[in-house]
């Protein structure tokens, strides 16, 4: 199963990459591998057992904060 994951996420970055660096997009294709690494490494976590934290109780932290209530 692990090879299989980082088999579909090489794949999409590849997908996903490699025509904005031909256009040449670096900043664009920076920050794409950033989201894809981000993506694959909280998988790997989930697919090991990590139990992750829900990231629902921060994105309400930073909306009160920044709406003031």
């Amino acid at each position: 199963m692990l090879f299989i994951l980082i088999f579909i996420y090489c794949f999409i970055a590849f997908i996903e990459i490699v025509p904005l660096y031909k256009k040449k997009q670096k900043k664009e294709s920076l920050a794409c591998m950033l989201l894809i690494s981000v993506a694959l490494v909280l998988s790997l976590l989930i697919q090991a057992g990590v139990s992750l934290p829900s990231a629902s109780k921060i994105i309400e932290k930073i909306v009160k904060f920044i709406l003031g209530k």
